[in-house]
């Protein structure tokens, strides 16, 4: 009983912990006063007003959209890719698989500064195809490993007699394979998303005046603006995070595997 009483103690303050910064903020983005004041002394919608209305805050948001939807498609391309040919061809090549995954590894100021000095070079920082280069290199580790879990519990013998009945290697991988893992495929392209969405390290480096994403508008706006309009603009990101992980817990969640 005293240990069912403990381990449920520990639970509520790790809740607390992980959970009580991000409340603080969806509380604070609904204070009708004119700065930060918490707990808010009333609420109001008026701060979710103004941040549509900002159009550097709307520019932001569409450049972080629509960079983490490039970033969700070609990182899961290429790391599906990636993950196939390295369990199924190059199984030994250990090597190769700890390159894919080295950005894991790496501080991420590391890697911002390293692509600030190489995309110099190429005059592309500042640029939102830097920016995209620089999420794809960050984002491909989780599409290879979620891919590669996936492709673990599917037995080869499965390849082998669809081969057999005269499937080619593309129908192979595209009707047999990709289906069996589409769950995996989908948690890397939703990791994909959610990283690059809500990256700001390599923003600090390497964005410039035509690609500021929402975290680095953020950012900014934290060293001079105390209206709330910047906790409007957090709440933004964090909802949308959300209904995405909730949309495809719906759509690909453990029941759904369950079921498979």
């Amino acid at each position: 009983m005293l240990r069912s009483v403990l381990l449920l103690v520990v639970v509520a303050i790790s809740y607390v912990i992980m959970l009580g910064p991000t409340s603080v903020v969806l509380i604070e983005a609904f204070n009708a006063s004119d700065v930060v004041r918490f707990p808010p002394s009333a609420f109001s919608f008026r701060w979710f007003g103004a941040f549509a209305r900002n159009s550097e805050f709307v520019d932001a948001f569409i450049t972080s959209l629509q960079l983490g939807l490039a970033t969700a498609a070609i990182s899961t391309t290429l790391g599906t890719l990636a993950a196939y040919g390295i369990s199924r061809h190059w199984r030994r090549h250990t090597a190769l698989e700890t390159l894919l995954l080295a950005p894991l590894y790496v501080p991420r100021v590391l890697i911002g500064m390293a692509l600030l000095l190489a995309l110099s070079r190429i005059f592309l920082a500042g640029s939102f195809t830097g920016l995209l280069l620089g999420h794809v290199l960050i984002t491909l580790p989780f599409v290879v490993r979620a891919v590669a879990v996936s492709l673990s519990g599917v037995s080869i013998n499965v390849e082998e007699a669809a081969q057999s009945l005269g499937a080619t290697g593309r129908q192979v991988l595209f009707h047999v394979v990709l289906p069996l893992v589409r769950t995996g495929i989908a948690s890397g392209a939703i990791f994909a998303f959610v990283v690059s969405f809500s990256d700001v390290y390599l923003a600090l480096f390497i964005a410039g005046a035509d690609a500021v994403t929402l975290p680095l508008r953020i950012f900014n706006s934290l060293q001079w603006d105390e209206s709330p309009i910047v906790a409007a603009a957090s709440a933004v990101q964090i909802v949308l995070t959300l209904v995405i992980i909730l949309a495809a817990e719906k759509l690909f969640g453990l029941s759904k595997t369950r079921n498979a």
